[in-house]
C-alpha cells in the first residue's frame, strides 16, 4: 500500500488533486492532502515581484493596476510544520501542482523538501507539461499531460518496489539527458473517475504558523458553496490559453468529455447532502454548450439539487435556448467574457470564434431573463493599438451597463501560440511608453459597465482632453456615484458604519485568472 503526499499551494478545492486522491484510495492506497497556505486578498497594490515570479495583474475599478491574489509568504515555522509532518506520513512519493504564477513558490517548497529528505517529487500541471526540462532541474519527475493514469502506476511501482522511469506521462533526468515515456491516451469515460475526495481524513491545513489535522473545509469560497466539473477539455483554440497547447498534446484524440448528467447529478445530490450546500460552482471551462446533454441534465439537476449555481458560458447558436434552459435548472450568475471587442484582435492575435452581434444578442438574453453576469476583458496586449480599445469600448457601451467586470492584464504563458507568436515579432508585454493610453480606456471601460447612461459620461470624457493626458485624474467610482446615486449612498452607509475600508476590489464572484485558459490551480483536472 503506497504512502503519497499531495500539496497544494494557495487552493482549499484542488479540484484535480482531490480527484486523484479519490482514485487512489479507491484502489488501497494512501493519499495524504497537504493545503499550504491561502491566496493573501489585501489588494494592497504593492507590486512589487520576487525574482522569477509570475507578473499577473488587472485593473481595478478606481483605474489601479493590482497584483491578483498576491501569494501570501510561506514563514520558515510553516515550513518546519510541514517537516515535521513529512516526518510521520513518511511518504513514499510527494506530489505538487505547478502552475506559472506559482512557479516560485513551489521552487521554494520543493528545495525544503529536498534539503530534508529523500523522497521522489513529482510535478504536475503546466507549467511542467510545457517547460519539462527546465522544471527537472529541481524535481525528480514532470508529468506531462493528465495524470489520473500516472498516479496509479506510480503508486503500482511503490507497491513493487521499482522506480518511476516506465510510468506513462512522466518525463525525468539521466545523466543529463531527458528522457519522456509515452502519454496514456485521453481516457474518453470519465465517469469511471470517482468524485472528488472531500472527507477530512488524512487532510491537514498549514497556515499562521499553525498545523490543523482532519482538515474538514473543502474550497476557498466559503461554507455552502462547493466546485465541480462536468468536463474536462474546451472546444475552442484561443493562442494565449494553455487548453490549445493540451488539445495539440492530444492531437487525434478526443479532448473534450463530458461527464453523464446522471453520475454529475449524484454527485451534487451526496454533495449537498454531506455539506448543507447552497450554491454550486461549474469550472467547466464553458458549461452546457451541448443541448441535448443540456436537457437532460436540467430536470434532473433542478429536481434532485434544485440549488442556484454559476458557470462560465459562451455565445453560440442557440443561445436563447441554451440560456433558458440554464435558468430553468437554476443559473443565477455566470460570467460572459468579451475579452476583445475588436476582431482584429479576436482573430489574428488570439484566434478567438468572436461575433460582435452574437456576443451581444447573449448579452440581451441575460438582461431578458434576469440573469446577472460579468465579463472577462484582456488589454495591455502589445498588439493592441487605439482603434482596438475603441472598439472594445463601444461593445462595452451597447452592453447597457448594468454588469461587473474583470479587466486584466494579459499575461503570455510560456509554450502558447501567443508567446511563440511575439517571440517571432520580437514582441513582449510590459511597453511602459503606452501604460497612459491603456489606463486611460480602461478607466473608460468601467464607467461604461455601471449604467445605461454611461455613453454620454464617456463621451464628455472624450472632449476633456485632460483626462486623455493625465489618466489618474479619472476616477471611474466618482462617476459611478453620478451614475448610480444609490449605490454612493449605501457605499456612505457602510463607510460610516465602518464595513467599508475603501478598497476596490473586483467582485468576489471572479476567479483570478481565469481569462487566460490557466486556471487557479487544483480548479482544473487537466495536468493535475
Amino acid at each position: 500500500m503506497a504512502d503519497i503526499v499531495l500539496i497544494s499551494l494557495y487552493d482549499r478545492n484542488a479540484y484535480g488533486q482531490r480527484l486523484m486522491s479519490a482514485n487512489l484510495k479507491k484502489r488501497g492506497h494512501r493519499c495524504h492532502m497537504i493545503f499550504l497556505k491561502r491566496y493573501n486578498t489585501d489588494w494592497s497594490y504593492q507590486l512589487e515581484l520576487e525574482v522569477g515570479e509570475y507578473p499577473w495583474m488587472g485593473v481595478n475599478e478606481r483605474g489601479q493596476v493590482f497584483k491578483y491574489a498576491s501569494n501570501s509568504h510561506i514563514s520558515e515555522r510553516e515550513l518546519e510544520l510541514l517537516r515535521g509532518l513529512l516526518e510521520k506520513i513518511k511518504p513514499d512519493v510527494i506530489g505538487m501542482t505547478v502552475n506559472t504564477p506559482l512557479r516560485v513558490q513551489n521552487i521554494k517548497v520543493t528545495r525544503f523538501i529536498k534539503e530534508h529528505f529523500n523522497v521522489p517529487i513529482v510535478w504536475g500541471g503546466y507549467d511542467p507539461t510545457v517547460n519539462a526540462p527546465q522544471c527537472l532541474e529541481l524535481c525528480d519527475y514532470a508529468c506531462v499531460g493528465e495524470g489520473d493514469q500516472a498516479i496509479l502506476e506510480i503508486a503500482e511501482r511503490i507497491d513493487e518496489g521499482r522506480n518511476f522511469d516506465d510510468v506513462c506521462n512522466l518525463a525525468y533526468l539521466r545523466e543529463g539527458r531527458a528522457f519522456f515515456k509515452p502519454k496514456a491516451p485521453a481516457e474518453q469515460d470519465i465517469d469511471k473517475y470517482p468524485w472528488r475526495d472531500n472527507s477530512p481524513e488524512h487532510k491537514y491545513f498549514i497556515e499562521d504558523d499553525q498545523l490543523i489535522e482532519n482538515y474538514p473545509v473543502i474550497n476557498d469560497r466559503g461554507p455552502g458553496e462547493y466546485q465541480t466539473m462536468s468536463a474536462r477539455g474546451c472546444p475552442y483554440k484561443c493562442t494565449y490559453c494553455c487548453e490549445a497547447l493540451l488539445k495539440d498534446i492530444y492531437e487525434g484524440e478526443k479532448f473534450l468529455r463530458r461527464r453523464s448528467p446522471q453520475d454529475m447529478v449524484a454527485e451534487l445530490v451526496e454533495a449537498k447532502r454531506q455539506f448543507n450546500l447552497t450554491h454550486i460552482r461549474f469550472e467547466d471551462e464553458i458549461f452546457g454548450m451541448n443541448l441535448k446533454w443540456l436537457d437532460e441534465f436540467a430536470p434532473l439537476y433542478r429536481e434532485q439539487v434544485g440549488l442556484p449555481f454559476d458557470a462560465y458560458i459562451y455565445p453560440s447558436r442557440n443561445i436563447e435556448r441554451i440560456m433558458k434552459t440554464l435558468k430553468y435548472a437554476g443559473l443565477t450568475f455566470c460570467c460572459l467574457a468579451l475579452e476583445s471587442g475588436s476582431e482584429r484582435i479576436n482573430k489574428k492575435v488570439f484566434d478567438r470564434v468572436y461575433d460582435r452581434e452574437l456576443f451581444l444578442k447573449t448579452v440581451r438574453v441575460c438582461k431578458e431573463l434576469d440573469i446577472p453576469f460579468y465579463s472577462d476583458i484582456i488589454t495591455y496586449n502589445p498588439y493592441e493599438q487605439e482603434e482596438d480599445l475603441k472598439k472594445t469600448l463601444d461593445v462595452l457601451m451597447e452592453m447597457g451597463g448594468g454588469f461587473s467586470m474583470c479587466i486584466n492584464k494579459l499575461f503570455v504563458l510560456p509554450g502558447t501560440k501567443l508567446a511563440e507568436q511575439m517571440e517571432k515579432d520580437g514582441l513582449t508585454v510590459g511597453d511602459a511608453s503606452r501604460d497612459s493610453m491603456f489606463n486611460y480606456y480602461c478607466r473608460l471601460f468601467w464607467i461604461a459597465s455601471f449604467s445605461p447612461y454611461s455613453p454620454q459620461f464617456i463621451r464628455l470624457i472624450h472632449r476633456i482632453g485632460l483626462f486623455r493626458r493625465h489618466p489618474a485624474l479619472l476616477n471611474p467610482l466618482q462617476v459611478k456615484a453620478i451614475l448610480n446615486p444609490s449605490w454612493a449612498f449605501g457605499r456612505l452607509k457602510l463607510r460610516a458604519s465602518g464595513l467599508f475600508t475603501g478598497a476596490a476590489k473586483p467582485p468576489p464572484h471572479v476567479t483570478a485568472g481565469s481569462s487566460n485558459g490557466e486556471a487557479l490551480p487544483g480548479q482544473n483536472p487537466v495536468c493535475q
